[in-house]
């Protein structure tokens, strides 16, 4: 946004005002006069002296303009306490959560639980925020709270408002001016959606108290006068009415520093690479003040706020203010962009054109209007449109040349000209004529080239194709191969477990067997012979061992289970040999298929 400011008599800065205003402002700030030293002192806790301390330091007093001297100061107070990194929204979300929003506007609330709020506000930034930005919260509540105290406990109850709160903490905090405003009017509403003008007043003056707070009471405090200057009192005013009569330039001057303190949070990081004519600073942050007089002639925030100046420069000439910075080239290439624009001849027929009589007045469009031109045709679609028309009045008008535009059949030669260099240029030796046919040998030699040289480059891309749909069948075939395979080693594998499962279940009988006392010799061959044969139980291929195992009676209980041990061995190996060749078979299944893709 470009402002202009004229600093002889506009609202910006009024000069006859300023002496009394600054005095004024010593009056309430500097504790040297005796009279109001008792008025003070008892109300104002050392967190918030030490505040007003660091503002002096900063020596915003000198600014001339008391909308800028007022933003800045409650610009100061944002990054001392932290308040610019919590939005709108997390400190809705905090009213919410602390159970603000239940409870009616005028309701008085005790500093601790104040303190609450403010602890759950800074302890969620500090989840959102890294650990190398974490914000000291102790302090930040510690400052904020007494410079809330400071504005609106006057009278040192210890006890604030709700609403006092809300517009305080709504104000300070980060965000969008239009979210902020929408929120406000939320509280001052009523249940038909008209602004309750009791409360907009009572909303004027609790966020009037901040600039008291920071010492600006002569220029923004809080009066009747300044209710009237928003709006009537018997006015009926609607969310649309509330933000247009706030968003405005200007807005009412009792409310001017508010946008400007938002709009000082938008170009805090914007970087101007000038050199300040005044200070002589290389580079600069915040706002670009640039003379209309004087030849490039430009000045920082600081120094045109406290008119500072050099050469011949006066604090009289009309200035414009830059909230951000374009490069010369680009400046440049804006301006001729615009001066190249094309801009549509209006014709006659033309329903947008305006009728305007002898008085001044625009007489009424006789048909609607005619948008077609909001939009300026493309150049190929002027020459197309031209290129109708003339074809239309005269059949046999010659083809145009590139970049010609005929209009009415009139042969532009200098046009003609240009669009045979710019031929020329592109490598064209010939130009299309009256039948647009004509061309060269040479041009036509390199086309029968050109054709073959892609008819065998076509002819070599087809026989890969084939190679490769050949190569890729004996792959299919290959991974059908090891697909049977694989079915079959599947199949054997499953056979083998079944007799694995026959195996063992004999073994665990045999073992529980032997485990089993044993009273005598008699009872022990008696209980053997009873066992049934391996040659019954199809223990072909294991060994002998077991077969000789479950022979009743052949060896003592000690062989006998050494035999058990040696057969279950033998098991084992064979499952694992078995193991291995499915394993093996899936490797090479694996292996050919991703040759194949």
């Amino acid at each position: 946004m470009n402002l202009v400011y004229r600093t002889n008599g506009n609202h910006w800065a009024n000069k006859q005002m300023w002496p009394k205003d600054r005095s004024r402002t010593r009056e309430v700030s500097e504790p040297s006069q005796d009279a109001e030293i008792p008025a003070i002192q008892p109300i104002v806790p050392s967190e918030m002296q030490q505040l007003i301390d660091d503002m002096r330091l900063q020596d915003f007093d000198s600014i001339r303009f008391a909308t800028y001297r007022a933003a800045c100061k409650l610009r100061f107070i944002q990054q001392n306490t932290k308040i610019h990194l919590v939005d709108i929204w997390n400190m809705i979300e905090a009213f919410r959560e602390n159970g603000l929003n239940a409870l009616p506007l005028h309701t008085v609330i005790k500093t601790s639980r104040a303190e609450l709020l403010l602890t759950t506000v800074y302890h969620n930034l500090n989840k959102r925020l890294v650990a190398s930005q974490h914000v000291n919260t102790d302090v930040s509540i510690s400052l904020l709270l007494a410079f809330i105290l400071g504005a609106y406990d006057k009278q040192n109850t210890g006890r604030l408002s709700v609403f006092s709160t809300k517009v305080a903490l709504t104000t300070l905090c980060a965000g969008k001016l239009v979210d902020k405003l929408r929120y406000i009017f939320s509280q001052i509403a009523d249940s038909q959606g008209f602004m309750d003008h009791i409360k907009f007043a009572d909303f004027l003056q609790q966020v009037l108290s901040l600039t008291t707070a920071v010492f600006e009471a002569p220029t923004f405090g809080f009066s009747e006068a300044v209710v009237t200057q928003c709006f009537n009192k018997d006015e009926k005013v609607t969310l649309n009415v509330f933000l247009d009569t706030f968003l405005n330039d200007p807005c009412p001057p009792c409310i001017m520093w508010l946008p400007l303190l938002h709009r000082m949070a938008a170009v805090d990081n914007v970087y101007h690479p000038v050199v300040c004519d005044a200070c002589q600073v290389r580079s600069f942050t915040g706002f670009r003040y640039k003379c209309q007089r004087c030849a490039n002639y430009q000045l920082c925030q600081s120094c045109f706020w406290r008119g500072r100046t050099s050469q011949n420069h006066s604090n009289e000439h009309e200035m414009k203010e830059y909230s951000s910075y374009k490069s010369p080239t680009k400046q440049l290439v804006h301006s001729v962009h615009k001066s190249l624009q094309c801009i549509p001849i209006a014709s006659p027929g033309d329903g947008n054109v305006e009728a305007i009589n002898t008085t001044g007045s625009v007489a009424k469009l006789a048909r609607p209007l005619n948008l077609v031109n909001i939009v300026p045709a493309t150049p190929t679609a002027i020459r197309r449109k031209h290129a109708a028309i003339s074809s239309a009045d005269c059949p046999t008008s010659p083809v145009l040349l590139p970049g010609q535009a005929s209009l009415g059949g009139v042969t532009n030669d200098e046009h003609k000209l240009i669009a045979r260099y710019a031929a020329k240029l592109s490598g064209r030796a010939d130009y299309p004529f009256s039948n647009g046919r004509s061309m060269n040998s040479s041009t036509i030699e390199d086309e029968r080239t050109l054709i073959a040289q892609l008819e065998e480059e076509n002819s070599v891309m087809v026989r890969e194709m084939a190679r490769l749909e050949s190569q890729t069948t004996s792959m299919d075939d290959g991974l059908a191969g090891l697909r049977d395979k694989k079915v079959e080693l599947e199949e054997k594998m499953f056979e083998m477990q079944q007799r694995r499962r026959e195996l063992m279940m004999q073994l665990e009988h045999l073992i529980a067997q032997l485990n089993a006392p044993q009273p005598t010799d008699g009872v022990l061959s008696a209980s053997l012979s009873q066992l049934p044969l391996a040659s019954d139980q199809n223990l072909t291929g294991v060994h002998s061992n077991v077969s000789n195992a479950f022979r009743a009676g052949s060896l003592p209980a000690a062989s006998l289970q050494s035999d058990l041990l040696l057969a279950a061995d033998l098991i084992t190996t064979n499952m694992s040999d078995l193991v291995r060749q499915l394993d093996l078979a899936q490797t090479n299944d694996g292996d050919l298929a991703v040759n194949g893709i």
